[in-house]
């Protein structure tokens, strides 16, 4: 079977062609400091059967490392949920996605330890877009827990200059407070923390 073709404007075509009605009616006001963690849209550039591995960029990867850590909850936001499977994925410093057919470059599958904690290191996403505008920086997450909903989302960076107008629009959450990280620097590079609430599965 073909690989898709991972490039910007394959993914630019995809987002703006995104129903507006359907995204504005998947969001919803933050009712309280504990609230499930908001879906994203997940785009054309997933690809089902990445390793299971933390360190998604080789240590030649061009980029600014970026180590990102967290604790997947229950949605009491107390419980913390083992073995809950993250499938995280994320552009290039240029902005460009890779597939299989490169060794799963900058993508990976991560599981929770029994205190619910994960983590992964990759490289920073570079900015990409065209004459029509720009997304800012980020890394696709999907994350699966037996008994919860599993979510896909995207998480972002403080300070980035397009998180005001992602080209985007409706199909994407980049104005979500609680999935803008703060990124520490530090001698190893960038860390960042993102803890995640998923709700109860549906009976």
């Amino acid at each position: 079977m073909a690989e898709p073709d991972l490039d910007r404007r394959s993914i630019l075509r995809w987002s703006l062609g995104f129903p507006a009605a359907a995204a504005l009616a998947a969001r919803r006001a933050l009712a309280s400091e504990c609230s499930t963690t908001q879906a994203d849209f997940q785009g054309p550039m997933y690809v089902p059967g990445a390793p299971r591995r933390s360190v998604l960029a080789p240590s030649n990867e061009p980029g600014e490392r970026v180590r990102i850590r967290g604790t997947v909850y229950g949605p009491d936001c107390r419980t913390p949920l083992p073995k809950t499977l993250l499938d995280v994925w994320n552009a290039d410093a240029k902005g460009e996605y890779h597939g299989k057919d490169e060794a799963y470059r900058l993508r990976g599958q991560v599981l929770t330890n029994e205190r619910g904690e994960y983590e992964f290191e990759s490289i920073k996403p570079g900015n990409y877009g065209d004459s029509r505008g720009m997304r800012p920086a980020h890394f696709h997450v999907t994350i699966s827990s037996p008994g919860h909903e599993p979510v896909t989302t995207q998480l972002y960076f403080q300070g980035d200059p397009y998180l005001g107008h992602d080209m985007c629009g409706p199909a994407c959450h980049s104005d979500d407070p609680h999935r803008i990280l703060a990124l520490v620097k530090g001698a190893s590079g960038l860390s960042g923390t993102f803890d995640v609430v998923l709700k109860g599965a549906r009976t």
